[in-house]
Order: C-alpha cells, then sequence, then structure tokens
C-alpha cells in the first residue's frame, strides 16, 4: 500500500532510519487511517473523499442544539464542526511550513 521509497526516504530527512520490518507495520496503520477517513466521509453523507475528511475527529456529544432562535439540522452542525476541525489542522500545517 506504502511506496516504501517516499516513507524511507521522509524518515531519513527526520533523521531517522527505518528497518525493513517496520513496513508491514506502517502498511496496517495507514490502513487505519484510510479506515477512519473512509468512516468520516460516509459520515457526511458522501461518496468523494475531501479534504475535511482527512484530519482527526474527536468525539463529542451534544445533547440538544445551541438555542439561538435559528432552527437548522444537526447535519449543519456536524458539518460547522468539521469545517472548523479541518481549518485548525491547515492553521497547524501553515504555521509549519512558514516556520520552516
Amino acid at each position: 500500500m506504502i511506496q516504501k521509497s517516499k516513507v524511507k526516504k521522509y524518515i531519513n530527512t527526520k533523521g531517522l532510519s527505518l528497518s525493513s520490518q517496520s513496513y508491514e507495520s506502517l502498511d496496517r496503520l495507514l490502513a487505519e487511517v484510510l479506515d477512519q477517513v473512509c468512516l468520516n466521509t460516509l459520515e457526511d453523507s458522501m461518496k468523494t473523499v475531501m479534504p475535511q475528511h482527512c484530519v482527526t475527529k474527536t468525539k463529542t456529544v451534544v445533547e440538544k442544539a445551541p438555542r439561538d432562535g435559528v432552527n437548522l439540522r444537526p447535519e449543519f452542525y456536524k458539518l460547522a464542526r468539521n469545517i472548523q476541525d479541518y481549518c485548525a489542522e491547515q492553521a497547524i500545517v501553515m504555521s509549519r511550513q512558514v516556520k520552516g
């Protein structure tokens, strides 16, 4: 599933080396991450994986929607949380790129 040369090159840029036995574990880990991405996509009732599905989600329990006079469906609140999580993740990525 993974391209070994790219994984090895990436890990070498971090100043680390990679044992040949690690690839199987990395394949399993990647499969778990991709399963979560697929689950995130299905939870949003979509069939195409989008960037907002590629973030780690924390499970929160929401009893009721906020009572601000607006009558929105729970799907809209869920979408707003997903977008907020995606934006937070992108802000971290961009700050790391700026720091170089």
